[in-house]
């Protein structure tokens, strides 16, 4: 048995697009890339192995190594197992293409029947006859729909002529009253022009006064910083001397109180010399001459 029938065994009921792994019943894995088609999912699905449930990605490896299993061979892949995979793929490949070759040919020959189909209609006198009649019809159809239109047509130019002599009228009545219009725009445009030039007056003599006013109070607070900084200068310079008053004031107090305690300790030993009795001062001893 064939790789390709030990596939279809498993796997029965296999549509095309399916995972080609043996026994998955998953859509084909999606890709956009020119060429062939993925031909497995390339999900990891819980397979039983010997009573235990393993996680197995169904690529083509995979596939190919269970298809091995399922055939009765050993698992591991060799250079020749391989080479016959590839020439399966290959077929696979070759028979897919085929496929949608004869799929391409039936529409081919469906289009050419029904082209057979319409040459032999072009080819019969009473088809060409009618036909000849239709456009006859239609042609006639259409003369009398041009002279429907031209009819409308010189209609609707004699009511445009109408409009346009009214329109003509109408626009030499709204020239007198744009002249008209214009005199007093003029009229009006004077008298702005006249406004504008008193109004520039006014204003430029209010921003005199608005100058002077603003040099007046810069001048004011000028001044005010003067007298402050002024004011400050002196308060800074009475700090100064209320601070060398206060410790000179220190100072002299400091020698006050040294100068009493001074006279305390004198007049303590004055009282010391008035209140205890003179004593005898002791002989002089004499040295020996001589010695």
């Amino acid at each position: 048995m064939t790789l390709t029938a030990q596939e279809n065994t498993a796997a029965p009921g296999r549509g095309p697009g399916r995972c080609r792994y043996p026994g998955c019943l998953n859509p084909a894995r999606a890709s956009d890339a020119p060429g062939r088609p993925p031909g497995y999912c390339g999900q990891d699905v819980p397979e039983d192995r010997d009573g235990t449930a393993v996680l197995v990605r169904h690529t083509a490896m995979t596939a190919f190594r269970r298809r091995a299993q399922l055939a009765g061979q050993p698992g591991d892949v060799r250079p020749v197992t391989a080479a016959i995979s590839r020439a399966g793929a290959i077929r696979d490949d070759a028979l897919a293409a085929m496929t949608r070759l004869s799929g391409q040919l039936a529409v081919t020959i469906d289009q050419l029947a029904v082209l057979g189909e319409q040459l032999a209609a072009a080819a019969d006198p009473e088809a060409a006859e009618a036909q000849a009649e239709a456009v006859r019809a239609e042609t006639a159809a259409a003369v009398e729909h041009a002279r429907a239109e031209t009819a409308g047509h010189a209609a609707a130019r004699h009511a445009a002529e109408l409009e346009a002599a009214e329109a003509r009228a109408a626009a030499a009545e709204a020239i007198t009253m744009m002249e008209s219009q214009a005199a007093a725009l003029a009229r009006a445009e004077d008298t702005a022009r006249d406004a504008s030039r008193e109004l520039g007056s006014e204003r430029a003599a209010h921003a005199t006064e608005l100058a002077a006013a603003r040099a007046a109070a810069e001048d004011a607070a000028r001044g005010r910083d003067q007298d402050r900084r002024q004011h400050e200068a002196a308060l800074a310079a009475l700090d100064g001397t209320a601070a060398a008053l206060r410790e000179q004031l220190t100072r002299a107090e400091t020698a006050l109180d040294r100068e009493r305690e001074r006279q305390h300790e004198t007049v303590a030993l004055l009282r010391g010399l008035i209140t205890s009795p003179p004593q005898a001062k002791p002989a002089a001893r004499r040295t020996p001459s001589g010695s």
